[in-house]
């Protein structure tokens, strides 16, 4: 048998509001056996889940997808082509830094 552990609760999170809107949570979380902390995690951490995977994730329709995987497979054009290829004058100077031999006895 497995057992799986909660993170430890170490951290706080302090909030100011309406004294109605805590007595309407206190009571809600009383209604639904829970504790305050309990019940506002349930309530607060899917909600953050849903909110930071939809602001991380792009949508695309299916037009717009092979559209974006045509423009991909473009062959550069000469400009695009000669930018990939050089070497910003700041670039060779962090190249030439990291190969250099590591300073000490030696």
């Amino acid at each position: 048998m497995s057992i799986t552990t909660e993170p430890a609760r170490d951290a706080r999170l302090d909030l100011r509001l309406p004294r109605e809107t805590r007595e309407l949570i206190v009571e809600a979380a009383a209604l639904s056996g829970a504790s305050l902390t309990d019940y506002v995690l349930n309530v607060v951490v899917p909600t953050a889940r849903r909110d930071v995977i939809e602001s991380r994730t792009i949508s695309l329709s299916k037009k717009a997808w092979d559209d974006f995987i045509d423009i991909l497979d473009r062959e550069d054009s000469p400009g695009l082509a000669a930018l990939r290829e050089h070497t910003p004058e700041w670039g060779a100077s962090r190249v030439a830094t990291a190969n250099r031999a590591p300073l000490g006895n030696g």
